[in-house]
């Protein structure tokens, strides 16, 4: 089966957002999927539910191939129906307490409905990836489920859509083969292609040397790559990141007397979310002082002003004390990834730096759109006061501090690398997908099973 470029599939899981897209004929477009990585589950009694399918062309490929799940438990799809809306009982379940128990997950639109419907005792909201590590298979699976069945609106029994799946650098063999199992054996994708998310960054930035820093949710990565290829003994991971931020923030915010006196109600973490994604917020740089005047800020219909909190809200990344962790702050972390890889090595990677991920979106009221540059502009202040930075040629001589972005000739992304690692992903996908000899297709999986995944992907 000739495989096309309108149904390729690329894929990418986080701790915080899954996003995901199809058709890669244009590539300059952002993720027409994206929802937050949180998933409902709730434990009923299997002999008193009532089983409904999402959609009836989904329900019809289910009966007609049913598929088992990696743990062997029955797979039942299911749907809670509200009048004919969009809330879905999520088609995946799994025996949990015992064989008379299952769990429907809820994911997307269907999980608003759901946690008005359901009290918090009866649905469970978690995210499936903590830590940076797949915690509950049984969700993930259905967060996968979700958003290729309902969202991109693939067919299962008829599925002629390929996915690269972009995973981080950290996930193990064993995660590999159980994601490869699950979208062969419970997906029926055609081919799947594993691929490891600093690169398809760097990808993204047209390069393939560079060092990428990826500012998540839960963590903060290094990953030095030099032709094409990861360093992965160089690479440094520091546990802080966007859910530090946004407590440390929150905690500026309730000292500030005026605001929480203007607000009127209780401060709380989405609160301090909402704000420090807001075009209120900076990051100064090395000279620059902080303003004294209040900034006007609007939440929930509210208006407020806001002072001086406004600009400390990254504060933690250069000085993770401020959050009680002793680890690397951030320009600690980048030296010894740098001072890990070859001598002659670390000036090509000066001079390609990318600051990118969730937590490093700081929208700037002169630009009027998301962007990096206080951020980046604050780590290379740093980067250069450590740094012995010459004109004069050396062999080992730094002599100048780079960033990369993505190309001006994408210019639906090129002011939004947060969308780097997607955009690779889709060039690669291009790339892999038209020869079989590139990616898993299911000859390969059914001869090899799940560990074909070390010998056909990357």
């Amino acid at each position: 089966m000739a495989l096309r470029e309108e149904n390729f599939v690329v894929l990418h899981s986080g701790s915080w957002n899954t996003k995901a897209g199809i058709n890669v004929v244009d590539t300059n477009k952002p993720p027409i999927v994206t929802i937050h990585s949180l998933v409902g589950a709730r434990t009923i009694a299997a002999e008193t539910s009532e089983l409904v399918t999402a959609d009836a062309d989904t329900k019809k490929a289910e009966e007609a191939t049913p598929s088992e799940n990696i743990n062997a438990d029955a797979e039942i799809k299911a749907e809670k129906s509200a009048q004919g809306n969009d809330l879905e009982a999520q088609e995946n379940t799994k025996a949990r307490e015992s064989p008379k128990t299952q769990t429907i997950y809820y994911c997307g639109s269907a999980l608003a409905e759901a946690e008005q419907q359901y009290s918090k005792a009866d649905l469970v909201v978690s995210t499936p990836i903590q830590g940076g590590i797949i915690k509950d298979w049984g969700a993930m699976e259905a967060l996968w489920r979700h958003v290729l069945f309902r969202e991109l609106g693939i067919k299962r029994s008829r599925n002629a859509s390929p996915v690269l799946m972009v995973v981080p650098t950290d996930w193990t063999k064993e995660e590999h083969e159980r994601i490869t199992q699950i979208f062969f054996e419970n997906f029926n994708v055609p081919g799947l292609y594993l691929a490891e998310e600093p690169l398809m960054i760097l990808y993204g930035c047209a390069a393939v040397t560079g060092l990428v820093i990826d500012i998540g949710h839960n963590s903060t990565e290094i990953t030095p790559i030099l032709d094409t290829l990861i360093q992965r003994s160089a690479i440094q991971t520091i546990p802080l990141a966007g859910s530090d931020f946004d407590t440390y923030f929150l905690e500026l915010l309730k000292a500030d007397t005026q605001l929480v006196r203007e607000y009127g109600e209780p401060l709380d973490i989405e609160f301090a979310r909402h704000l420090k994604e807001s075009d209120i917020c900076r990051v100064l740089g090395k000279d620059e002082k902080e303003s004294k005047t209040r900034a006007q800020a609007e939440y929930k219909g509210r208006q407020f002003t806001v002072g001086s909190a406004r600009f400390h809200a990254y504060d933690p990344l250069f000085n993770p004390d401020l959050v009680g962790k002793r680890v690397l702050n951030i320009i600690e972390a980048i030296h010894a990834a740098q001072f890990a890889c070859k001598a002659e090595k670390r000036q090509s990677l000066w001079e390609a730096i990318i600051v990118t991920g969730g937590s490093c979106q700081l929208p700037t009221a002169n630009l009027g759109k998301i962007c990096v540059l206080g951020l980046q502009s604050r780590i290379q202040s740093e980067i250069e006061e450590s740094l012995s930075i010459s004109e004069n040629f050396g062999e080992y001589q730094v002599r100048e501090i780079k960033f990369l972005k993505i190309p001006d000739y994408f210019p639906a992304l090129k002011d939004s690398i947060v969308h780097a690692g997607f955009l690779g992903s889709e060039i690669v996908a291009k790339l892999i997908f038209p020869d079989p000899r590139n990616y898993i297709n299911k000859v390969d999986y059914n001869e090899s099973g799940p560990s074909v995944v070390h010998t056909k992907t990357f």
